[in-house]
């Protein structure tokens, strides 16, 4: 998988987390968290793993690893091992 079909498979989509608390939407390259403000980012890949860089912190944080799999997106802080959220 490429950073070009990470932004594909995202683009112009609404994900729910797992836990049906919030709502993420994927626009271009931003990010509408529960239909709060347009927050600019880029999805970077390093030694073989996928970032997604915020402008703007969320839960604290503004770099995320991104996982995916067929089914699910999941958004771990950089340093964890459980992810903060589960987007499906």
């Amino acid at each position: 998988m490429t950073i070009s079909d990470i932004y594909a498979r995202l683009y112009s989509r609404a994900y729910y987390e797992k836990t049906g608390q919030h709502k993420f939407r994927f626009s271009d390259k931003a990010l509408l968290l529960d239909r709060r403000a347009t927050i600019p980012i880029a999805i970077h890949m390093l030694d073989g793993v996928f970032y997604l860089q915020v402008s703007k912190q969320i839960a604290n944080e503004s770099l995320f690893r991104l996982e995916m799999t067929e089914e699910e997106i999941m958004l771990y802080s950089t340093n964890g091992d459980s992810p903060l959220w589960i987007l499906e």
